[in-house]
């Protein structure tokens, strides 16, 4: 939604109770009612250029801030510092993270969990796991029946 005439309202209001310099004004009108940020209106010095992984680590780092789950949060984290990394040129950035957040390699992350679940829980996390996962079955060929009987 376009939100024009209220921004200006807005925009005047707060110019009346708070006046700025009169070579600031239409910077001021390009940024706060038009939301035109561009190089013209960047601050001197700036990099008007923000590349596509600078604007991802930009939104993970507000996801991580206002995230209230600390498990999320360190996902956040793990996905911030793999773009971090592969910026960087590094050939398992995901492994680096992964690392440098929880110390465990990705593949160990699962298998610790369920060790530290069954450590603190001790005897009661039978009950509460429903006990050990069967075994996986064997890999077996899949058949097409239809394709079969289409080559007799």
């Amino acid at each position: 939604m376009n939100f024009l005439a209220t921004r200006l309202c807005v925009w005047v209001l707060t110019l009346a109770l708070f006046p700025v310099p009169v070579n600031f004004l239409a910077r001021s009108f390009q940024v706060e009612v038009l939301q035109c940020i561009n190089s013209r209106a960047l601050p001197p010095g700036a990099d008007a250029r923000v590349s596509l992984a600078d604007r991802v680590v930009v939104y993970l780092v507000k996801a991580e801030a206002k995230e209230p789950d600390a498990w999320y949060r360190d996902d956040y984290r793990i996905a911030r510092l793999t773009v971090g990394f592969a910026r960087r040129g590094s050939r398992i950035p995901h492994v680096e993270a992964s690392y440098r957040v929880l110390g465990l390699h990705p593949e160990k992350v699962w298998p610790s969990i369920l060790r530290n679940r069954e450590l603190i829980l001790g005897a009661l996390y039978e009950q509460v796991s429903g006990g050990k996962l069967p075994p996986k079955k064997p890999p077996t060929e899949v058949g097409w029946p239809l394709a079969a009987k289409a080559l007799v």
